[in-house]
């Protein structure tokens, strides 16, 4: 991923809350418990729909969910024509009317507006089960003088060097799994120590965010492959790799289908120089990586790093192994929802 040479290294913005997350909010502040009128379709040429309206002063404010995700419109009232005699009755624009000038992909013969009560719940119920509100990042130690992905999933916390514990430090704090009560992202919390005996956890701008560390995980003496920390951080869309050896690091050393952006963290000077690689087919991301590309271990740097990779994972979702999925999942929802307030 390209540099920035007007970049900086700053805090969390709003940019972090994107996608579904901001129209969860846009719904609740713009429409929830607020006079509104909510259309839904069944069978459409864009699938199932759920479309809210909502008049604010002079403008019409519609929000359209898809399968293919969601669309925050806006339309001057008086760009949406009224013919004399609804004037005269006292009535407002005609639904053809209204959802044309909202937007012309909208197949209005297929909306049916429903009056209950109850649906606005389900609405904001709906978009809120999308919500990602835990992360699950893989990182992988490589020692001087490695390469490939046997020699690192090789090493042990206590071959590991002090900047790479200490990195440990930076992402999050050590905690015990027996008896964990957070977000345990696939590890083992009952005592049985299947998934190692701790891991690196934080709570981080309301989002929970568990690490899978290579060297945390079991080592499993005889095992060239170690199938057990693969099978966590094979199965990572993100992966942060911990690099202090000389030799260049190839993105096709972990061998995954899962793993859609790699941060490959260098300990340079007294920080840490970041070089963040997406696989082909995942969107830019913010924030913009500045030049040269180096951050050091205070809180904003921190929180720079953090919000690259929950930003490296969202924009992960829109790749092709990844977007399909989504959009049937969407199209499941928003069919439960429709099927349920108009059969």
């Amino acid at each position: 991923m390209a540099t920035n040479p007007n970049a900086r290294i700053t805090g969390v913005h709003e940019s972090l809350l994107q996608e579904c997350e901001k129209d969860i909010i846009w719904y609740r502040d713009n429409f929830f418990g607020k006079a509104h009128q909510n259309y839904l379709a069944l069978d459409s040429p864009r699938g199932p729909l759920a479309i809210s309206v909502i008049q604010d002063g002079d403008v019409y404010k519609a929000l359209v969910r898809t399968t293919a995700g969601s669309e925050r419109l806006s339309v001057s009232v008086s760009a949406v024509p009224v013919p004399w005699w609804r004037k005269a009755l006292g009535l407002g624009p005609t639904l053809g009317a209204l959802m044309t000038a909202i937007s012309r992909n909208i197949p209005t013969a297929n909306l049916k507006l429903c009056k209950d009560p109850n649906l606005a719940n389900e609405l904001l119920a709906m978009e809120e089960r999308q919500v990602i509100r835990s992360y699950k990042f893989g990182v992988a130690y490589v020692g001087p003088g490695q390469a490939s992905e046997e020699e690192m999933l090789q090493n042990r916390m206590d071959s590991a060097s002090p900047a790479f514990k200490q990195f440990l430090n930076f992402l999050g704090e050590t905690i015990e799994l027996r008896g964990w009560k957070g977000y345990r992202a696939g590890l083992d919390t009952s005592g049985s120590n299947n998934t190692g005996t701790h891991s690196v956890y934080t709570k981080w701008q309301g989002y929970e965010i568990m690490f899978h560390v290579s060297t945390l995980l079991p080592f499993i003496p005889g095992d060239r492959q170690q199938l057990e920390r693969k099978r966590h951080i094979g199965n990572d869309i993100v992966v942060i790799v911990f690099q202090e050896s000389d030799l260049a690091y190839g993105l096709t050393s972990i061998t995954s289908h899962q793993n859609h952006v790699v941060a490959v963290v260098r300990p340079e000077g007294d920080g840490y120089r970041l070089c963040v690689c997406p696989k082909t087919g995942v969107p830019p991301f913010t924030p913009d990586i500045p030049e040269p590309p180096l951050f050091n271990k205070d809180a904003v740097s921190r929180d720079f790093f953090l919000h690259k990779l929950v930003n490296g994972e969202r924009a992960s979702y829109k790749a092709p192994s990844f977007a399909p999925k989504i959009s049937r999942t969407r199209s499941v929802l928003l069919y439960e929802v429709a099927s349920k307030f108009l059969t």
